[in-house]
């Protein structure tokens, strides 16, 4: 097992949606199932808790005191200093749907996945909100994931858990729109879980959170899995960079639907002490 430690201890049933706030010098992540926001500084040992009436699932960068933040419900802004929030849109679903996975392209624009709550409803779909409008993406996704960007905004990454792919695909720099063919980049084979959470390091490198497999698997820009960090959680579910030079790595993780739950790491949000260099995250474009 790669050397880890917990860099944040809170047991979480579904920790989600880490967004590394290089303007706040803080980590924001989500238990989706008991709808809180978490928010602990880089250089503090104190997480903030905010507890919300809606089930939210990834968030972007606004400002310095504010988040856009994706909810089983709509796409809305909160301010992480007072906690006022504003809905901007609403998503076009029922009840029985929620966001998921999400991610701020280089343009500004946000993609976010929704899905059946109970996991295995009707499909959901990838939206891009953008300026102010929110456009249907990609149709027919069960459990969308992997939502992430090369630097330059040329293409993206996600995948539909199920398929066990993590696909690549076209996209206009300057609006985060698909311009192209989706591909194959990464098929998940030979190895228990599947593909999570992802985010591209400083060299477009992919790190992948392997649910259920116990890992963060590391893919080049060519596709080749080059590592493969063993985590002491069974179901990690998101790695993001940390730090006031992106220099570390940390994963959130997910307690829910564990037997016997190792009860000081499944849940919790661990660090992996392995080279690892980010890059900071776009603002969103409202």
């Amino acid at each position: 097992m790669s050397e880890t430690s917990i860099w944040s201890g809170e047991i979480l049933s579904l920790g989600e949606g880490p967004l590394t706030h290089h303007l706040r010098g803080s980590l924001i992540w989500v238990d989706i199932n008991e709808a809180r926001l978490y928010e602990r500084a880089w250089d503090e040992n104190i997480t903030r808790v905010t507890v919300l009436e809606v089930l939210p699932s990834a968030a972007g960068i606004v400002d310095d005191a504010t988040v856009l933040l994706a909810t089983e419900t709509d796409m809305r802004t909160l301010n992480l200093d007072t906690g006022v929030q504003e809905t901007l849109i609403a998503f076009p679903h029922d009840d029985e749907m929620r966001a998921n996975d999400g991610r701020v392209h280089p343009s500004g624009a946000f993609w976010i996945g929704t899905m059946a709550k109970d996991g295995r409803g009707r499909p959901g779909a990838i939206y891009r909100l953008f300026e102010g409008e929110l456009s249907l993406m990609i149709e027919d996704v069960v459990t969308p994931n992997s939502i992430c960007f090369a630097a330059d905004g040329t293409f993206a990454y996600y995948t539909d858990t199920p398929t066990m792919s993590i696909m690549k695909v076209p996209t206009d720099p300057k609006t985060g729109e698909i311009s192209g063919k989706a591909r194959v980049f990464v098929k998940v084979e030979g190895v228990p879980g599947g593909p999570d959470g992802s985010v591209t390091d400083s060299e477009g490198n992919l790190w992948n959170a392997r649910w259920g497999g116990s890992s963060i698997d590391v893919y080049s820009p060519a596709g080749e899995r080059i590592h493969a960090y063993k985590v002491p959680v069974r179901q990690p579910t998101c790695p993001s960079f940390v730090g006031p030079d992106l220099d570390r790595i940390v994963t959130t993780s997910a307690s829910v639907g564990l037997s016997d739950p190792d009860p000081l790491h499944d849940g919790a949000t661990i660090e992996l002490h392995v080279p690892a260099k980010g890059r900071p995250e776009p603002i969103v474009k409202l």
